[in-house]
C-alpha cells in the first residue's frame, strides 16, 4: 500500500495545481485581478452595492470586488463623480472644467456641460434625479435641472465643497464664508449663518449638519432650527474627507497621512483612529448598504469594519492577484519536488511521469505533448537541450522585458531533465546544476508574473 500511496501523491498535488489554475482563470475573467494604474480620486455607490471610482480618465463600475465595466472618459482627469440612486445616471467632473452626464446602460456620455471655468471639484445627483449640482475652482456652484439639463442657478461660493440632504436641502459656503442652507425645489435660502470658511456634511437622515472649518474646528447644527448642538476642535492636519456613520452617532474625519479618526461628536471626544493609507491622503470615504466603510486613496478602494477598525478587503491594489500567484508558485514547486522524489524512490514512477508531463504541458501550452510523441530522440540530446533551455532562460532574464520566454523555456528544460534522468538514473549529479538553475528561475518567473499580467487587458478594463 505504501508504494502505491507514494506513487499517487504527485497526482494529488497536480490535481490541486490544476484546480488552482482553473480558479485563477475564473478570477481573471471575473475581473478580480484588476489593479488600478494610479490614484483613486473619488467613489460613489448605490444601495444595491454598485460602486463607481474615478482614476485618471477612467471610471470603473464595481460589484462585490468585480470590475463590471470601465468607462474611458474624453475628459482629461476625472476628479469627482456621482451616481444616481438607481444606478442609471452618472456625473463626472474633470480638470478640463467640464461636467459629463453619462448613461450607465449605454456606457457613454449623453450631455457635456461647460459652464465652469476651473477644475470641477465636486458633483452630485440628487436622490430624486431632479437636480445636478457641480462646484468648481472658479468659485461657483451650478444647479442644473434634470432631465432637461438646464442651468437654473449659478451661485458664488468658496470652493470648500457642498452637501445635499435626502430632503433636497443644499448646504455650502458662500463668498463671505457664511454657511448657507438652500432649498432646491424653491431655490430659496432657508438660513444663512456667519462661520469661518469650511466644509458642510449632512448626516444620513439629514437631521444633523456638521461644519468643519479651515482651522480644524467642528460645529454640528440642527438644520431645521439652525441651532448649534456642539462645537469642538479636531486637532491639526484635518483633510476634506469627512462623514457620519450610518447611525449618525459618530463622525469620521480623515487626517493627512492616511489616518481616519472616529469621534463621538455629542461628547466631543475622539474614540479611536487607524491608518487607512500609509503616508497617503484619504481622498473620499462613504458607507455602503452593509454599513461597511469604503475609502479611496492610493491606487485602491478599501472596505473596513469601523467597529473593529479591521480591513475586510481591498480592490484595485492587485493583492488578490498577488495572493493567487504566490499560492500558484508554492503549488508548482511542491508538485515538481514531490514528483522528482517519487520518480527516484517509488517502485513504479508512472504517476510521477504523468504528473510531470501534465504540469509541463500546462506551462508550455501543449508543446510538451508534441515533444513526448517524438520517440526517436536519444538520451544524449536531453542534457544538451537542458543546458540550451538554461541559456535561453538566463538570456531572457538579462533582457528582462522578454522574460516571458522563460514561461516556455523552463517547462521544456524540466522535460529535458526528466528525459535525461529517466534514461540515465545513475547520472543525477551531471544534471543537478542545470536543474537547480531552472528551479531558481521558476521562482523568478513566477515573481514577475504579476508585472506580466498587468499589461494584459482585463475584462472590464
Amino acid at each position: 500500500m505504501r508504494p502505491r500511496w507514494i506513487n499517487r501523491l504527485p497526482l494529488l498535488f497536480a490535481v490541486g495545481l490544476v484546480v488552482h489554475m482553473a480558479f485563477m482563470v475564473y478570477a481573471y475573467a471575473a475581473g478580480y485581478f484588476q489593479r488600478l494604474e494610479s490614484w483613486v480620486y473619488d467613489i460613489d455607490g448605490t444601495p444595491d452595492g454598485l460602486l463607481v471610482s474615478a482614476s485618471d480618465n477612467k471610471i470603473r463600475l464595481w460589484q462585490q470586488r468585480r470590475c463590471l465595466k470601465t468607462l474611458v472618459s474624453p475628459q482629461d482627469v476625472v476628479r469627482c463623480l456621482s451616481l444616481s440612486t438607481d444606478g442609471t445616471l452618472l456625473a463626472s467632473g474633470a480638470v478640463d472644467h467640464s461636467v459629463l452626464l453619462w448613461s450607465v446602460a449605454q456606457a457613454r456620455p449623453i450631455w457635456r456641460l461647460s459652464e465652469h471655468h476651473g477644475i470641477v471639484t465636486q458633483v452630485c445627483i440628487s436622490p430624486d434625479k431632479q437636480w445636478l449640482i457641480s462646484q468648481s475652482m472658479d468659485s461657483t456652484l451650478c444647479i442644473w435641472q434634470l432631465p432637461v439639463v438646464k442651468l437654473v442657478k449659478r451661485l458664488p461660493t468658496q470652493n470648500t465643497g457642498f452637501s445635499l440632504s435626502p430632503s433636497g436641502q443644499l448646504a455650502y459656503c458662500d463668498r463671505q464664508a457664511n454657511l448657507v442652507l438652500l432649498d432646491l425645489k424653491t431655490q430659496a435660502v432657508l438660513w444663512r449663518m456667519p462661520q469661518i470658511m469650511g466644509k458642510p456634511q449632512f448626516s444620513p437622515r439629514g437631521d444633523q449638519l456638521a461644519w468643519i472649518d479651515t482651522t480644524s474646528h467642528c460645529t454640528v447644527f440642527t438644520p431645521r432650527t439652525h441651532q448649534r448642538i456642539v462645537s469642538f476642535s479636531l486637532g491639526k492636519h484635518t483633510s476634506r474627507a469627512i462623514g457620519f456613520t450610518p447611525d449618525s452617532k459618530q463622525l469620521l474625519v480623515a487626517k493627512w497621512g492616511g489616518v481616519i479618526e472616529l469621534w463621538d461628536w455629542r461628547k466631543a471626544r475622539r474614540l479611536t483612529q487607524f491608518y487607512a493609507y500609509v503616508l497617503a491622503s484619504v481622498e473620499d470615504l462613504r458607507f455602503d448598504a452593509l454599513d461597511r466603510l469604503q475609502t479611496a486613496g492610493n491606487g485602491s478602494i478599501k472596505y473596513w469594519d469601523v467597529a473593529s477598525q479591521h480591513l475586510l478587503f481591498s480592490i484595485g491594489d492587485g493583492a488578490y492577484r498577488l495572493a493567487l500567484l504566490n499560492w500558484l508558485n508554492s503549488w508548482l514547486v511542491l508538485t515538481l519536488a514531490v514528483s522528482y522524489v517519487v520518480l527516484g524512490t517509488a517502485n513504479d514512477p508512472t504517476y510521477a511521469r504523468y504528473t510531470i508531463l501534465g504540469i509541463l504541458t500546462l506551462w508550455s501550452l501543449g508543446l510538451l505533448l508534441l515533444v513526448d510523441r517524438v520517440r526517436s530522440w536519444r538520451g544524449s540530446w536531453a542534457l544538451g537541450g537542458l543546458w540550451t533551455m538554461v541559456g535561453l532562460t538566463l538570456l531572457s532574464f538579462l533582457l528582462y522585458f522578454f522574460s516571458f520566454v522563460s514561461l516556455v523555456s523552463i517547462p521544456i528544460g524540466f522535460y529535458f531533465g526528466y528525459v535525461y534522468l529517466n534514461r540515465s538514473p545513475t547520472s543525477w549529479s551531471r544534471s543537478a546544476l542545470p536543474l537547480l538553475l531552472l528551479l531558481a528561475s521558476t521562482f523568478f518567473v513566477l515573481s514577475i508574473l504579476d508585472d506580466v499580467l498587468y499589461y494584459i487587458p482585463f475584462s472590464g478594463r
